[in-house]
């Protein structure tokens, strides 16, 4: 059989990459200053973006915080204003790496205001604080960090905070990494702006990268941690999305969307599919009840293996499609035999009537 296009008919919940990233960085190209959308903390030669190494080892535009011989709050790194709804939980993450030494500290954080520009933001204990969700020196120098930090929505109750340092080897959060917190909005939010900056710093042969900003809604439908760490994961057996041509290669192994890859499938969904056509290509097709020799069931073989097993003959049962799913090729071609079937018991049928009726037209005569 030529190699089959299957989907998975277990599409259960919904499509996890519907959701798109809040944060637009198509504006990043190489320059200095702030591009489209952004603004710029310190001042534009401690702003510099160019092209380098990100944390999954492709050549990407990063935003490079080059701290001048003034330590201030601000030597370099971004801001992004964005209008919000605070009753909805969003998360924000963004991947850093510092290099040569551990002079000023990493700042990250998300500041939430109201329609007047006053904080509009809280700590999980309900008491004001500081927008900073975290800073202090990241785990190791020369390493991409990914930090991934929340804002809760206005009516929150919780008091355990989500946040934290991940590590891209491992993929998990960093233990032992303190000061770390959650904010929650307060009820009259409605402005948000995430932040990633290099503060404190004079030292003017350190650098701070940051990469990939990413805000998301967290309702579900978000791309998880793993996702982000990992997108499309090469070695683990996942795709990597190249998006540099009009296509989209899927040439680095097996492909899953909202789901785990699944060795047997080059793509598994998670979700419902929209499409307007879905070409299925098999060999071989249910034109062989028609050929000479074809091993037709009798109605009476047909009505005891319904009596005994509650499905048709070569049709599987609801347990093993629940089970199992269905390949739709395989499965077409099925329902075909069964048309075909019905079929030759129909033209069995017509046979009879008219013989019985040529023999009722005869006995009347």
């Amino acid at each position: 059989m030529k190699s089959m296009f299957k989907f998975s008919l277990l599409l259960i919940g919904a499509f996890s990459f519907a959701q798109t990233n809040l944060i637009d960085t198509s504006t990043w190209t190489v320059g200095t200053g702030a591009p489209t959308g952004f603004y710029r903390l310190g001042t534009d030669p401690e702003n510099v973006r160019e092209l380098g190494t990100d944390p999954h080892g492709n050549q990407s535009v990063l935003w490079t915080a080059v701290p001048d011989a003034t330590s201030s709050h601000t030597n370099g790194g971004f801001k992004v204003h964005m209008n919000m709804d605070h009753t909805k939980t969003y998360r924000f993450s963004v991947w850093i790496k510092k290099t040569n030494s551990n002079d000023g500290r990493t700042d990250f954080g998300i500041w939430a205001g109201n329609s007047s520009g006053a904080d509009a933001f809280l700590r999980l204990d309900g008491t004001t604080g500081n927008y900073i969700l975290w800073n202090g020196d990241l785990p190791s120098l020369d390493t991409w960090y990914l930090l991934v930090g929340f804002v809760h929505h206005s009516g929150y109750t919780g008091t355990t905070y989500d946040g934290g340092i991940y590590d891209p080897a491992t993929g998990q959060k960093v233990p032992g990494v303190t000061g770390f917190i959650d904010l929650k909005f307060a009820s009259d939010a409605d402005d948000l702006s995430p932040r990633a900056f290099l503060a404190w710093d004079s030292n003017t042969s350190n650098r701070q990268y940051h990469y990939g900003p990413e805000l998301y809604e967290v309702n579900g439908q978000e791309p998880t941690i793993a996702e982000i760490i990992n997108p499309g994961g090469g070695s683990s057996g996942q795709t990597v999305w190249n998006t540099s041509g009009s296509d989209i290669d899927y040439t680095a192994g097996n492909v899953g969307i909202g789901t785990t890859p699944q060795a047997n499938y080059r793509l598994a969904v998670d979700g419902t599919i929209h499409t307007k056509e879905v070409k299925v290509d098999l060999v071989g097709w249910a034109d062989y009840v028609f050929a000479d020799g074809y091993d037709l069931p009798t109605l009476e073989e047909v009505e005891q293996h319904i009596n005994e097993k509650g499905h048709l003959i070569n049709i599987p049962s609801a347990a093993e499609v629940e089970a199992n799913g269905i390949a739709l090729g395989e499965m077409n071609k099925l329902l075909l035999e069964k048309i075909e079937e019905q079929m030759l018991y129909i033209l069995q049928l017509e046979k009879r009537i008219l013989k019985l009726e040529g023999e009722n037209k005869s006995q009347s005569q």
